[in-house]
């Protein structure tokens, strides 16, 4: 009975909200400029903005993002999508606690052997629970890449695309 509980919360947490995105860095010479894909506002430089995969935009695996300076200038470039894998939320939303607790268990693993002397007499077994965290936090931040893994994560995707718009330089002749 709790199986079948936890395979379908599994399964209903797979469909809420956790479209695959594409996820572009913008960044422009003057900053800041307004970005926008078709009609739609998805902010201002320096941004990242997620796309998501099933987008109207996105024509041929490339998206058209215009950017616009308050005085009225526009400068539009096409990213190609081509290659690149969509991020997926999901498993980023399920690994990170992970994550986040490993690392904070490996930071609190301050051992600094060099500057004590070992004391062979002591029945102190304080730096072995210190050893201990940093082991557990290892052991935590792999089983968060394994979930990362195992609900359709890429670490390649969650690197973001890089655009730069450089309003100094000539317009590109259509």
């Amino acid at each position: 009975m709790t199986t079948r509980k936890i395979l379908c919360l599994m399964l209903v947490f797979t469909q809420i909200g956790c479209r695959s995105v594409y996820r572009i860095h913008c960044t422009s010479d003057p900053a800041p400029a307004g970005v926008l894909a078709g009609e739609e506002f998805l902010g201002e430089t320096e941004c990242t903005v997620e796309i998501p995969s099933d987008s109207e935009w996105i024509e041929n695996d490339q998206i058209e993002l215009t950017f616009c300076l308050p005085n009225g200038a526009e400068r539009k470039r096409v990213v190609e999508l081509h290659g690149r894998k969509p991020s997926n939320p999901l498993a980023e939303f399920v690994s990170l606690p992970f994550m986040i607790g490993g690392a904070g268990l490996i930071l609190m693993d301050d051992d600094d052997d060099e500057e004590e002397e070992y004391d062979a007499w002591s029945d102190s077994d304080e730096d072995d629970d210190v050893e201990e965290l940093g082991l557990m936090g290892l052991g935590v931040v792999a089983i968060g890449a394994g979930l990362y893994c195992l609900f359709g994560g890429d670490f390649d995707s969650l690197n973001a695309c890089p655009v730069h718009v450089d309003f100094n330089e000539p317009a590109p002749e259509d």
